[in-house]
């Protein structure tokens, strides 16, 4: 019986070590480790194209839709917006096809975050205090 209460504590023991490791992780990740990602992400190019390109095809897109409306208010039969300069007929296609790429963006640097997941919390400290290059951990 003594061997078996000993065994017990023993477990006991360790498992307090594992909880109190996890509380230890889940205060940094959700204090310093936000930050740290959220800076990765600022750091990486990934975004940055995916933005410029939306931002470049909603502009299209919005001169279109002017034009649209303003051959409509003038209401000329004569006259076709295809024929304005400036129109784009591709561009609600152009518009479409950045946000499905803005919506399946992928973040390299997150990724090489998850892949961290069986690191020590003590190896991603470290890797937190580096400097970020190029979105680079």
């Amino acid at each position: 019986m003594t061997e078996l209460v000993g065994r017990y504590e023993g477990e006991t023991v360790e498992l307090y070590g594992l909880v109190s490791e996890l509380l230890l992780m889940k205060q940094w990740l959700l204090t310093d480790g936000a930050q740290w990602m959220v800076r990765l992400v600022h750091k990486s190019s990934e975004p940055e194209k995916v933005v410029a390109d939306i931002t470049i095809v909603v502009n299209a897109y919005g001169v279109n839709e002017g034009i649209k409306q303003g051959s409509h208010a003038a209401k000329t039969s004569d006259v076709l917006v295809t024929g304005v300069l400036g129109f784009d007929e591709d561009a609600k296609v152009a518009l479409d096809v950045v946000i499905e790429s803005f919506d399946n963006l992928s973040i390299l640097c997150l990724s090489k975050v998850a892949a961290l997941v069986n690191e020590p919390l003590s190896k991603i400290k470290e890797l937190s205090q580096h400097p970020i290059v190029g979105g680079d951990l």
